[in-house]
């Protein structure tokens, strides 16, 4: 049997439409891995920023269900701080009165404490928010009310001093002080805004916190924008019911 040389092999053409059509099939399945691990690594990336937000939204909202009063609400320095109640054995009645039933007074040297835990979140100029917890014992019946830090052993250790970074990537962190109230005459709401020197008279705040991660050039950037409102529920009571719940007022009014 005889073979004729010229049919075998492949002729030059054939050989370069062939290097074009692999090249052409590596190309799509190169271009459809990267796109993919892309997504993915987008993908992973949002769902960390979403879960680091959402476990200090929680926290903060845990915090807030407990608030007394805000300490501190600046909105240009970007921070925000606030007093919680701790867990105190101490009953009411020795808090507001003194051994022999007269009320405590009022006033720059009234005596009459509680255990509370401050809070502080602040924003960095680098993108991370800080928050710190300071135990310690908030004299209320003051004008203005004052927080002694103490280190006792009557606060436990969830209690105690601690301060470290929550968030990153955080290029707006705005937060606003409102006041909130009722107009009995015709039921009505009245809000106001407020400025950091009446930081002590807010119901609630508005923060926004706005996550921006700038990828490079063929990566999408990556961006999160959450508006919240916190409230204090012991400030929204007293506006709710006036003058039922005073008995942890400033103005001494029990």
């Amino acid at each position: 049997m005889e073979f004729d040389a010229k049919k075998i092999g492949f002729t030059l053409v054939e050989l370069m439409v062939a290097v074009v059509l692999i090249a052409l099939l590596m190309g799509i399945a190169w271009k459809f891995y990267f796109s993919g691990r892309e997504t993915m690594r987008h993908t992973v990336s949002q769902s960390q920023i979403q879960s680091d937000t959402r476990i200090m939204l929680d926290n903060l909202e845990a915090e807030m269900s407990a608030c007394y009063s805000f300490n501190e609400i600046d909105s240009d320095k970007k921070v925000f701080s606030f007093y919680s109640f701790t867990y105190s054995n101490t009953p009411l009645d020795e808090i507001l009165y003194d051994v022999t039933g007269t009320p405590r007074k009022t006033g720059t040297d009234s005596d009459s404490k509680i255990m509370t835990i401050k809070y502080e979140y602040a924003w960095q100029p680098d993108g991370t928010v800080f928050k710190s917890r300071t135990p310690g014992y908030l004299y209320f019946l003051r004008n203005p009310i004052y927080f002694e830090p103490s280190n006792s052993g009557e606060f436990d250790s969830y209690s105690a001093f601690s301060q470290r970074k929550i968030l990153r990537d955080i290029s707006d962190f705005e937060v606003q002080g409102y006041y909130q109230e009722v107009n009995p005459a015709d039921n009505s709401l009245k809000i106001k805004a407020l400025s950091k020197s009446e930081s002590s008279k807010a119901s609630f705040i508005v923060l926004r916190i706005h996550t921006k991660i700038d990828e490079s050039s063929g990566k999408r950037d990556e961006e999160l924008d959450i508006v919240t409102k916190f409230y204090s529920s012991y400030r929204l009571a007293e506006v709710a019911n006036p003058g039922s719940f005073s008995t942890t007022d400033s103005d001494g009014k029990f």
